[in-house]
């Protein structure tokens, strides 16, 4: 019989060939749907479809029938670096993110399941491979982590929906980076490749309480996880002579620990009018659990020890993000989304990396939907407005100089109820 492990391994390696990382804050991606990102996000308190089993699974018990839903969120993302030694900039700029969502109303109407499949963290970075970090960085950097949630919720209370969800993460990591052989071992070039894979296990908790027919607060929290990678490190390229001395493997075991943030998010919505409904939102994110980075190589460790790749400190900060958002149903199938939100990078200039590209950034988004019968649609537009990262002190010196950043981002979602 197929384990729980190898199905969801083949659905997360399903969403994981559609997805790539886009620019987000640390290694977060944007919001999953077309929905929250046309509210920049900002959607723990009027969520009313399957996508609450991303943002609140409290609000699960919102949504009346049935339904299913899918997404795609596709983002634009570059940079250009500027500093002593010259100029140079990314390339493969493109991205795209999926998502499926399932509700399920239970009888009695207090009880409802969901079940959703999103990629809520990730990174790709690829620079030009004839560039200024061509020996001094990973030319191409990709991580992506799927989750898998099934969530339930519970109206225990006219007042107040409570609801709890576990996730199962699995990621891949992979990085390529060119290495200059010493002359005196035959010289050349090299290149170093790595791919990994590994599992996470979490949860997330929500709470909806109707202060009024008008107001409410929403509350939300999603633990901590860390996911071991382990994989293989392969160099191509080495000589003989290099081979034979021992400091190089053609090939050897790689593993590595990522550590990802607690969250917590406290919401206030107001419906305002029968057409019109507003949301305030503040998160804490503990990217701190971040310090370093350990690479463990194996027959390799020579290797990544002489490129400075062994241990590298992060010492990430812990951040917090606000922002407001509006829907207005300004018509009877149709409504109008917009959005604001301020995000923090967690990435001190000591410790910044061409490889994990952050700036702090404020986002403005516009979203629109319709509806009709059992079928609704929804778009929505993002851009991030950047100030030029000036990185100065780094722990690499190769690093320092002006990072300007560019990201946008759309989205496009199907929903429909059965």
């Amino acid at each position: 019989m197929t384990s729980f492990r190898t199905v969801t391994k083949r659905l997360a390696g399903v969403m994981l060939c559609l997805a790539c990382g886009a620019s987000a804050d640390g290694f977060r991606n944007p919001p999953a749907t077309a929905a929250a990102l046309g509210k920049a996000g900002k959607c723990i308190v009027w969520v009313d479809d399957a996508s609450a089993v991303f943002y609140n699974p409290a609000n699960l018990d919102d949504v009346s029938a049935r339904q299913l839903q899918l997404s795609g969120v596709v983002g634009y993302s570059g940079a250009e670096y500027s500093g002593a030694l010259g100029q140079t900039e990314t390339d493969a700029p493109w991205s795209v993110l999926p998502a499926l969502a399932l509700a399920w109303p239970l009888s009695p109407q207090d009880l409802s399941l969901g079940l959703g499949v999103q990629v809520p963290y990730g990174r790709q970075t690829q620079w030009d491979e004839q560039g200024l970090f061509r020996y001094s960085a990973p030319v191409q950097t990709e991580m992506s982590v799927v989750d898998i949630t099934p969530a339930l919720s519970w109206r225990a209370l006219d007042c107040l929906s409570l609801g709890a969800g576990l996730d199962v993460y699995y990621g891949q990591l992979g990085f390529r980076q060119y290495l200059p052989w010493p002359s005196a071992l035959g010289g050349g070039e090299g290149e170093a490749r790595a791919e990994a894979e590994g599992w996470g296990l979490g949860a997330n908790l929500g709470i909806t309480w109707r202060l009024t027919e008008r107001q409410r607060l929403a509350l939300t929290y999603r633990t901590p996880f860390d996911i071991d990678f382990e994989g293989d490190l392969d160099v191509r390229g080495a000589s003989t002579p290099l081979l034979a001395s021992g400091l190089v493997a053609a090939q050897s075991d790689l593993s590595t620990t990522f550590a990802f943030p607690t969250i917590v998010a406290l919401g206030y919505g107001l419906q305002v009018s029968e057409c019109l409904r507003v949301e305030a939102d503040v998160e804490w994110l503990e990217f701190s659990r971040y310090e370093t980075m350990d690479l463990d190589a194996g027959a390799n460790n020579t290797l990544i020890q002489g490129v400075g790749m062994s241990s590298t400190p992060q010492n990430w900060d812990d951040t917090w993000t606000a922002g407001l958002s509006a829907e207005w149903r300004f018509a009877k199938c149709w409504t109008l989304r917009s959005g604001y939100v301020y995000l923090d990078s967690p990435i001190p200039d000591s410790t910044f990396s061409p490889a994990v590209l952050d700036q702090c950034q404020s986002v403005v988004s516009m979203g629109l939907g319709f509806h009709s019968g059992r079928h609704r649609v929804d778009l929505a537009y993002a851009m991030g407005l950047f100030s030029t990262r000036e990185v100065r002190g780094n722990q690499n010196p190769a690093y320092d100089g002006d990072y300007d950043l560019d990201a946008q981002l759309g989205a496009l979602t199907y929903t429909i109820a059965f």
